[in-house]
């Protein structure tokens, strides 16, 4: 086997392009059968049209459906409090008032760090002084919570964008393709921590995919210099007469120690690692010793170089801005500081077993599947592999723990579906896509080009893989179908941010038409509240005079009274008003009023097919597809087609008012 580009290829199969061709005659090219099933040839526009979109299609798609997800569920979760509440304060209160901030009155199990809520304020603030720019125009707190979700989803889709572009260059554009569709929607606008490094992880993989092809600074010159000789030399300036001239020295054809890419990909990964996730350093592992001792694209001193110049300022950076923004009276590394064993423990087969089919369900088993049939595939895994296997050793198990990987997974799966759409869909032998031109890489050349394969298919494996085809685009259309589905039932899962909206609007109402108002709110929040979506971004009667508080640790109902709150969201009426909390309005021995309607929340989702069973439903549904009566109908209907999902809700928030 001889290894070229950092890959393994047959002897017998690769291009061969050592001999100049003579005029009129045919150069024959030998092309890898692995490279040739996922790479593009002369013939892309004919059998793949999915490549023929363009690739910003595919983020756009991306980024509405993440914009979608946003507006279904714009509320905050306790997963994600810490950055929420942190962007919030940045983005509200001058830096002068740091003893105002939620973070130091409610810290949390464990600090985290700043510098992600940070970039969101700075990479948010341009939008928000146009918005305001007149002077007079003041945006609702709840609109700054929007702006700032759709920043980091569009980070998110820029992040995967960038992994696309390296894999067209790399894999060819149907694997391009394909890697738009899988993708996690609904996460990628969420402030955990996680998603932070997963950025930070997709912007390192894109530069070490784009390591396996680079481009030297040689060629880089002979390009200019080509483009030169065709269109002429530009002129030196507007004012000057003349031309430039590219004076080559022998040092800029030099290739620098350690490669622009390679240095990206230590940077993004390590920073990642340091500043968020300390665990992405087993994702950041695995590539630097393949690298340096396998496929030695990278020397050892200069990657020791990178690593430690990049740890030094992420260092730097996190503790400088963390102790500050703590006040911590010693250097505050946060993510040095961690209790998940706290929460529970997994076997150590769980991530395998469980978490990775539950978030790469379609990807899972095409990734496994292009493992075992392209040895490209096994080069770009190993760290995702290695990753999963050090995570599993770590009781506490969650499936935001393995989200950095995810993409790496999503690029995996996408090789082996292009490979399965080429082998159902050829419709001649690879020998008879030869075409009278020529690559780019063949630039010196002028003769025709042949391209051939030792590579065989079978009409008995077209038909096969046709088969396992339209089952995969099935599988695609069901888990589509699913994304939108659990998006609608996640934002039923929301009650505290739901309660809030609700109370504000409700007592405006009431305080619109009382002129006798001149007591304004002060509104307690209890904790479940502030865990399903009660953010300070909700807390819209702030500049009426309305105070809130989600004081913790009170245990009876005269603390309530005394701290002067008058109104409650409680998930306990009955600590107040006792038992008969139904009747609170008529009874005297009770300061509270237990205000009518309630939040619901999500109990359960459960599979149900309603009467007859699954076979009653499916010949309901084939009958109005094929009567033609369908209708769009919102949630859990897809053009008249009643799911067989039922979801189930509780009441979780009630609201009390002071008689």
């Amino acid at each position: 086997m001889d290894r070229k580009d950092g890959q393994d290829v047959d002897a017998t199969t690769e291009i061969n392009t050592s001999q100049q061709p003579t005029a009129g005659k045919t150069q024959k090219v030998l092309v890898p059968a692995e490279n040739w099933l996922t790479d593009d040839h002369p013939n892309i526009h004919k059998h793949d049209f999915i490549a023929v979109l363009p690739g910003a299609f595919y983020d756009f798609l991306i980024f509405c459906f993440m914009c979608h997800a946003i507006n279904s569920a714009p509320y905050t979760k306790v997963e994600e409090s810490f950055n929420v509440q942190a962007i919030h304060d940045l983005m509200i209160i001058p830096g002068t008032q740091l003893e105002t901030y939620d973070h130091l009155a409610f810290p949390g199990v464990v600090p985290r760090t700043f510098l992600g809520p940070l970039f969101i304020k700075f990479f948010t603030q341009p939008v928000v002084s146009l918005m305001t720019a007149d002077g007079k125009s003041q945006i609702s707190l709840d609109w700054y919570l929007y702006i700032a979700r759709t920043a980091l989803a569009l980070l998110s889709v820029h992040s995967l964008r960038l992994i696309r572009l390296s894999t067209a260059h790399v894999f060819g554009h149907t694997v391009s393709a394909f890697f738009g569709i899988f993708h996690l929607i609904f996460w990628g606008s969420r402030y955990i921590p996680n998603t932070f490094a997963m950025i930070l992880v997709n912007y390192g993989i894109s530069c070490w995919i784009s390591s396996w092809k680079p481009v030297t600074r040689k060629e880089i010159i002979e390009k200019v210099k080509e483009r030169d000789r065709i269109f002429g030399s530009p002129p030196m300036s507007l004012g000057e007469k003349g031309t430039r001239k590219i004076r080559v020295k022998k040092s800029s054809v030099q290739e620098p120690p350690i490669s622009m890419h390679s240095s990206g990909m230590i940077f993004f990964i390590l920073f990642a690692a340091i500043v968020f996730r300390l665990e992405i350093l087993a994702v950041l592992l695995p590539i630097l010793v393949s690298e340096i001792f396998i496929y030695k694209t990278i020397k050892f001193i200069p990657a020791l170089i990178a690593c430690a110049v990049t740890g030094i300022i992420s260092v730097t950076l996190t503790t400088t801005v963390d102790t500050i923004f703590w006040k911590s009276s010693s250097l505050l590394w946060p993510e040095l500081q961690g209790r998940s064993k706290e929460y529970g423990t997994n076997p150590p087969h769980f991530y395998f077993s469980n978490l990775l089919l539950r978030i790469a369900t379609v990807a899972y088993p095409l990734a496994i599947y292009a493992v075992i049939v392209d040895s490209r595939v096994r080069r770009l895994l190993a760290p995702a592999l290695f990753f999963v296997c050090i995570m599993s050793f770590v009781g506490h198990k969650e499936w935001r723990f393995v989200f950095p990987i995810v993409p790496i997974v999503n690029l995996a799966a996408a090789i082996g579906l292009t490979r399965i759409f080429r082998i159902a869909y050829l419709r001649h032998s690879p020998k008879a896509l030869s075409k009278p031109e020529r690559p780019s890489s063949l630039s010196s050349s002028s003769s025709p080009l042949d391209v051939t394969s030792s590579f065989k298919v079978s009409r008995r494996d077209r038909v096969f893989h046709k088969i396992i085809l339209l089952a995969l685009s099935a599988t695609l259309l069901a888990s589509l179908l699913f994304t939108n589905v659990s998006i609608d039932i996640s934002s039923r899962n929301y009650p505290g941010g739901v309660a809030m909206e609700a109370i504000h609007k409700f007592l405006k109402v009431k305080m619109a038409g009382d002129s006798r108002n001149e007591l304004r709110p002060y509104l307690h929040m209890d904790v479940y509240t502030c865990q399903t979506g009660a953010s300070r971004f909700m807390e819209l009667g702030r500049n009426d005079g309305w105070r809130y508080s989600k004081e913790e640790g009170l245990q009876t109902d005269a603390e309530f009274v005394e701290r002067g709150f008058t109104h409650l969201l409680t998930t306990t009426p009955e600590l107040h008003v006792g038992e008969d909390w139904e009747k609170s309005k008529d009874r005297d021995d009770t300061v509270w009023e237990v205000v009518p309607g309630y939040i619901h929340g999500l109990k359960k989702v459960k599979l149900e097919f309603g009467p007859g069973g699954w076979k009653a439903w499916l010949g309901q549904s084939l009958d109005k597809v094929i009567k033609g009566n369908l209708k769009w109908k919102p949630k859990l209907f897809y053009y008249g087609i009643k799911l067989p999902i039922e979801v189930y809700m509780e009441p979780k928030i009630f609201l009390l008012k002071k008689k």
